[in-house]
């Protein structure tokens, strides 16, 4: 049966130490994020900043900048790694779509395809629409988000593939991914298996599932101009998280591509 959206947001699928080990080798959005926000010139907020994967970096590179997210053990972590770290940052525990601050901000981000966990439009714009209201005017939102291409939809659709191997701190984790497309309501339903190993031996493996709902270049395009903004550019954020050496931020849009989305809020 294919994949039916959920108006809402369930509890985060990943615990913090394993979102660590899963993603450390994603790295290639790091600089691009922390040149931004240093060129926010004004308060910044991160939507759906995490444990601090983009957060921390920004901090330590001497970027101030606030926090926002609604998982409440990720931020909890992120608590736990500033003070270990001795880095001091504002945390707002809220849903993207929903919420209410004092400040108005020259810069909101929403990395690492977090915007594609709203799974309908009409949570779609709420977010687009939260975000513009708590933007200073000429302030910007920036969003990063992958485009499918039809050929990687077919490709992974159905099927366990292996994604990664990557090791972390004496252990090593490997992650396989499935993909099940609900190509009508964009909707990707993923069943994710991950084995922890110590040298070859598999010592924990654990299975969970998360939903994301893809957007298309023009209909994004829409989304922002209902949501309010009259003024936005995409580029070709680039091309793997895993490797710093390629981006692309010069070129255009092509199909597959992770995009870099920035509206202004005139």
């Amino acid at each position: 049966m294919s994949p039916k959206p959920q108006p809402s947001h369930a509890g985060y699928y990943l615990d913090p130490a394993l979102y660590d080990a899963v993603y450390s080798d994603y790295t290639a959005d790091i600089e691009p994020h922390v040149a931004a926000m240093r060129a926010a010139d004004g308060p910044a907020l991160e939507v759906c900043c995490g444990n601090g994967r983009l957060l921390i970096p920004t901090l330590e590179a001497g970027v101030a900048c606030e926090g926002l997210d609604l998982e409440e053990r990720m931020l909890a972590d992120l608590g736990r790694k500033l003070g270990e770290k001795c880095l001091r940052a504002t945390l707002h525990r809220a849903d993207m779509r929903d919420f209410t601050l004092p400040m108005r901000y020259a810069l909101i981000a929403i990395g690492f395809n977090s915007f594609l966990h709203n799974l309908t439009q009409d949570d779609q714009l709420k977010t687009l629409r939260c975000c513009r209201q708590h933007l200073e005017s000429g302030g910007r939102l920036q969003l990063t988000a992958f485009q499918p291409s039809a050929e990687k939809l077919i490709q992974w659709s159905g099927r366990e593939s292996l994604m990664k191997d990557v090791s972390w701190r004496g252990r090593r984790y490997r992650v396989h991914d499935r993909a099940d497309d609900d190509r009508v309501e964009q909707v990707r339903r993923m069943t994710r298996r991950i084995e922890v190993l110590e040298g070859d031996r598999v010592v924990e493996e654990r299975t969970l599932t998360f939903d994301l709902r893809y957007i298309f270049k023009p209909e994004m395009e829409l989304l922002l101009r209902v949501a309010g903004f009259s003024r936005w550019e995409v580029k070709a954020a680039f091309e793997s998280y895993t490797d710093p050496a390629s981006a692309v931020l010069a070129r255009a849009p092509r199909e597959g591509d992770i995009l870099l989305w920035t509206a202004w809020k005139d």
